[in-house]
């Protein structure tokens, strides 16, 4: 399983914390690659984290939003 899908797994199960963790080390890792997958599970990402309001998901939130505007694709906010 992708980092993105281990983060948006996670948050599914309720973990927050972990979630976060996953998804910061899948978009260090998304950062330095350019393609129309990264965009979706973005997507992806970001629908996932939407229940949740602490600080490290926030942070997620952040980094993925400014990731996706580098990104010609269109992202959910």
């Amino acid at each position: 399983m992708d980092q993105f899908g281990l983060a948006a797994a996670l948050f599914a199960e309720g973990d927050a914390e972990q979630a976060a963790a996953a998804a910061h080390q899948a978009l260090d890792d998304a950062a330095r690659v350019s393609s129309t997958l990264v965009a979706s599970r973005l997507n992806t990402l970001l629908n996932a984290a939407r229940p949740y309001r602490t600080a490290a998901v926030d942070e997620v939130r952040t980094r993925a939003r400014d990731l996706a505007s580098s990104r010609p694709t269109t992202v959910a906010a």
